[in-house]
């Protein structure tokens, strides 16, 4: 169900490689909700049917209408119309639908990739994974090639820092009860890369903290070398042929 919807929505209803920004439509968001609460195929059917109708493309269920959704039901568990079983099953089947969208955008777009390939992770004790998984989607459509290692152990990262080759890691921060354990991460990459390659930081953190501190000062207290959450920003931040995607 999930792949074939992802399907239909990448072949029939993608148009650009942009950041999509906007408000949702309140019907359309609904619909996306109840799937997430509910599991219910006729949910994704009439999301289709709408997006359609409404000529609202993939991208912008992907960068408007997820977060929106995601915001959605953190605030019904924040007001407890929604118990942590219930938030946490809702915001699997949103993950899991990403997923599909993100598989089918590559599938799509086999053999255009022409940008960097980065290292998204998530440090320690970090519970919030769909906004680095929209990340990762929104960078693949922009031919960039995206490993996602969500919460890697210390051996882990140092395996990945070394059997492979990336142009730069991001780590994603959903707020500042991480910051520590995002310092240590930023530690282990630069300690196994030789300070070599370009590392930011991104995610809530950056908003969160902007009320306390510049964007340079977080960076220099996580021991990033940039720190943002707009993603053209830090593609254009590793340089190279990155900024002409940037440009874009």
């Amino acid at each position: 169900m999930l792949t074939k919807f992802a399907m239909r929505v990448v072949s029939e209803l993608t148009r650009s490689d942009r950041i999509e920004t906007g408000r949702p439509h309140r019907h359309v968001l609904d619909l996306l909700i109840r799937h997430a609460k509910t599991g219910e195929q006729d949910a994704l059917s009439q999301l289709y049917c709408e997006m359609r109708h409404r000529a609202i493309s993939g991208e912008q269920i992907t960068d408007v209408y997820f977060p929106a959704a995601i915001d959605r039901i953190g605030a019904e568990w924040h007001e407890c119309d929604l118990d942590i079983l219930q938030a946490s099953i809702a915001l699997s089947r949103l993950q899991s639908l990403l997923r599909e969208l993100g598989r089918a955008w590559v599938s799509d777009r086999t053999g255009e990739r022409t940008g960097p390939c980065i290292l998204l992770a998530l440090p320690a004790q970090e519970q919030h994974t769909l906004g680095a998984m929209i990340a990762a989607n929104q960078m693949r459509r922009m031919g960039v090639s995206v490993r996602v290692a969500l919460v890697p152990k210390f051996g882990e990262m140092q395996r990945l820092l070394r059997e492979n080759r990336y142009s730069a890691v991001f780590v994603s921060v959903s707020n500042r009860s991480c910051l520590a354990s995002c310092a240590d991460l930023m530690k282990t990459i630069r300690d196994n890369s030789g300070n070599e390659l370009p590392v930011v930081c991104g995610g809530g953190i950056v908003a969160e903290m902007g009320q306390d501190m510049s964007s340079a000062q977080l960076a220099s207290l996580v021991g990033a070398g940039l720190a943002t959450s707009n993603i053209p920003e830090a593609l254009a931040y590793i340089g190279g042929q990155v900024k002409q995607y940037a440009a874009e």
